[in-house]
């Protein structure tokens, strides 16, 4: 029998893990893009850099973005039902809403207050303490606006070219074998690695300049981490 990727079932959890390692690098550019000014003549080619060490933290970040939808694959395995499949579509796609709302909210923060997104600055979008918050109503209006439009795009992109959830594989042995494996490489993949020490902040400032630092943290690491510390 002819071996092919298509044969690979888990093949979907790998497809949605890149999805939103692009996803990252489109926020990030558009990070760049809004902010170049404060980044010194000179100095571009070295905020390049924060896509690379970037990628741990989005490693392991994705991989507990991808843990339910990884969940429902082995429930299909064992339980196919279409409404498995609406739920794990349906949760992505509010994922996407969800994390571009953030990720927009980001950009414009770091323009204000010259950091990332904390639990505390999103408790003061929402919840403001003055009468004048740190965002006036248009920058407000833009914030949702950017973040509706983002998830109208990223969501027909994930639709067309992610939505196919896997059916369940017929052999036994070979399904049991590629959720055995999957466990393992996404816990892997949430350490960020085979280190003693989980990813962290500290993996990914490599810059003198504190602009690229931010840049390469995961925006939502941050604000998770900022609300369990």
């Amino acid at each position: 029998m002819q071996f092919s990727l298509n044969n690979i079932r888990i093949q979907y959890i790998l497809k949605l893990m890149l999805f939103w390692f692009l996803f990252f690098a489109m926020f990030r550019v558009l990070f760049i893009t809004y902010h170049h000014a404060q980044i010194p003549d000179g100095k571009h080619s070295d905020t390049v850099l924060a896509f690379i060490f970037a990628l741990r933290l989005d490693l392991s970040v994705i991989t507990a973005m991808v843990f339910i939808p990884f969940v429902l694959w082995v429930c299909q395995q064992f339980y196919k039902n279409r409404i498995i499949h609406l739920i794990n579509k349906y949760f992505n796609y509010s994922l996407i809403v969800i994390v571009s709302f953030l990720s927009m909210l980001n950009i414009k923060l770091y323009g204000e207050w010259h950091t990332i997104l904390t639990k505390d600055a999103l408790f003061e979008f929402f919840c403001p303490k003055e009468e004048l918050t740190f965002m006036s109503v248009w920058s407000i209006i833009l914030i949702g606006g950017g973040a509706l439009l983002v998830s109208y795009l990223t969501i027909r992109v994930y639709y067309k070219y992610i939505t196919n959830f896997s059916y369940p594989i017929e052999n036994k042995n070979w399904r049991l074998a590629q959720i055995i494996v999957g466990v393992a490489i996404l816990s892997v993949f949430y350490r960020g690695g085979l280190q003693t020490r989980i990813v962290s902040q500290n993996n990914v400032i490599y810059s003198d300049l504190e602009i690229n630092n931010q840049i390469a943290t995961n925006n939502v690491w941050y604000l998770v981490n900022s609300w369990i510390n």
